[in-house]
């Protein structure tokens, strides 16, 4: 696999790192992050300028992301309308869903760049949700450079380190990948244990409030 990306960033460059930047992050299961630490290294080794790899990793994050949100904000409503209840997902529950998203939306947005999965549906949950896409642009964009930045920097200045770990483990990916799906996982679970919890709060809060109603 390494082998292979080398091969492409060797014969295309910049446009590589562009393009499958960019389709990661309109949602689509593409190796984005994979190029950037090995376009990293190639820069670490002479052969890419690494403001140019962070540059195209940056430009095409934010224009994936924003496509992804404008599909979210064109079609993803009424693609959950039509089949959320199927999955327990009703019209209830995503105004929901919604309006907590628009009080917890910026850290999200900044944050979702470092986790597999959440980097992908991102942009299209954003604008199924209807956050303000002047917030989304601006915290999106934040989260796109320090990314691009962390990993594209990184890798030019560990390279060396990198390149040898990755050849000489066979198990190495499949850590990487592992400590990941851990992450991603975790968030998920707290997030969707964070909103159960508030649904909880609101229903017992609405509650108190009706029986406080009736004694009046």
């Amino acid at each position: 696999m390494l082998e292979t990306i080398t091969g492409f960033l060797q014969s295309y460059g910049y446009v590589v790192i562009f393009v499958s930047i960019f389709l990661e992050s309109t949602g689509l299961p593409f190796p984005g992050e994979s190029i950037l630490i090995a376009a990293g290294i190639m820069a670490g080794h002479g052969e890419l300028n690494v403001w140019g790899v962070v540059g195209a990793s940056f430009v095409g994050g934010t224009m994936g992301d924003n496509l992804g949100y404008y599909l979210g904000h064109r079609f993803g409503r009424r693609f959950a309308d039509r089949y959320g209840p199927k999955f327990g997902l009703t019209p209830e529950k995503l105004d929901y869903v919604e309006q907590r998203f628009r009080k917890v939306g910026p850290p999200i947005v900044l944050v979702a760049r470092f986790i597999l999965v959440l980097r992908q549906v991102c942009g299209f949950a954003a604008g199924t949700l209807r956050f303000p896409w002047w917030e989304f642009l601006l915290f999106n964009a934040l989260g796109a450079a320090l990314w691009s930045a962390a990993y594209g920097f990184g890798s030019y200045i560990l390279g060396d380190q990198i390149d040898r770990y990755l050849h000489g483990s066979p198990w190495a990916y499949a850590a990487i990948a592992a400590v990941f799906l851990t992450l991603t996982a975790t968030t998920l679970l707290g997030f969707r244990n964070r909103l159960r919890r508030q649904r909880e709060t609101a229903a017992k809060n609405a509650s108190a409030a009706l029986e406080e109603g009736r004694e009046g």
